[in-house]
């Protein structure tokens, strides 16, 4: 453990001070898509800022153990990268504590995974719900007498990203993996909005949502169902691709997951296809908005 380098840094932080709006943000999921991808042994280092949208780094750890997978498994095409790869490891840090009791904040976690290769830096458990299964170990620092920062110490985040090191030599508390909570079978949610206001869905069983899906649609005789999110409901066409929507239309479609989102009509401009979004037309909703198929 103590060889590997940590190559990747990407800090998910309520504190770094941009808009919640998903149009002014930069896109995670497709920077750091590109990052293992296209440029899988570079020093990388990105901040993000998730003040008010706290809940996309629930869909951000389960995309970076699958890039992992990629870069390591049979995917991936150059056996070098994946020998150098292996050397290399991911840090995720990601903070959001807001202080709504006499505690300085919820603790700071670390998590591993992928046989240690990916370090994780955390105040969120629950937000390891859906990666629950790949954690290998979970330990915890003390908010007090950590040798890190004093026992009202306003600004933690600060320091704690140090913890993606693994030789930071701080005395941490070991604790089961069973204190991660269990992601529910029944929830569906809204876990992220990507740049051009496509809604990006998650439910641990996705075939037996769109199976329900499929099913509504086939009730009604109609390629469409309503589909409500958060408070707002909206028709949208049932298809198994992009393509087979209408331009101009919201389409919902299995995409790993789930995804809704409008299909762009011909010559729009871009104004148009942002404010014309599934995201718009769905009312902006909030990470974590839930999701059902009206009855």
């Amino acid at each position: 453990m103590s060889a590997l380098s940590i190559r990747r840094i990407y800090c998910f932080s309520d504190t770094y001070g941009r808009s919640k709006n998903p149009f002014t943000q930069d896109d995670a999921d497709a920077l750091v898509s590109t990052d293992f991808r296209s440029f899988p042994l570079e020093a990388i280092k990105r901040d993000f800022d998730i003040y008010g949208r706290e809940n996309i780094t629930s869909h951000m750890l389960r995309m970076i153990f699958e890039l992992h997978d990629y870069v390591t498994g049979p995917q991936c095409p150059h056996e070098h990268v994946k020998q150098e790869f292996q050397k290399t490891a991911t840090g995720v840090f990601i903070n959001a504590a807001p202080r709504t009791t006499h505690e300085n904040g919820a603790p700071f976690y670390v998590a591993t995974g992928c046989n240690g290769n990916l370090r994780i830096v955390t105040t969120d458990l629950v937000g390891l719900a859906t990666v629950k299964h790949r954690i290998e170990s979970l330990a915890r620092l003390p908010n007090e007498n950590n040798n890190l920062y004093g026992p009202t110490e306003q600004f933690r985040s600060s320091y704690t990203a140090y913890m993606l090191h693994p030789e930071h030599t701080l005395a941490l508390v070991q604790e089961t993996i069973d204190l991660i909570p269990d992601y529910p079978d029944e929830r569906w949610e809204l876990c992220y909005v990507d740049r051009f206001g496509n809604l990006v869905t998650y439910a641990n069983k996705p075939q037996e949502k769109w199976a329900e899906v499929e099913a509504a649609a086939k009730k009604l005789g109609t390629e469409s169902v309503k589909l409500i999110i958060g408070n707002v409901s909206q028709a949208v066409f049932v298809g198994s691709s992009l393509r087979d929507a209408e331009p101009g239309s919201l389409v919902v479609y299995p995409n790993k997951n789930i995804d809704v989102l409008r299909k762009w009509m011909p010559d729009e401009d871009s104004y148009t296809r942002l404010y014309k979004s599934a995201f718009f037309q769905f009312a902006k909703p909030e990470i974590g908005a839930k999701i059902k198929v009206a009855e």
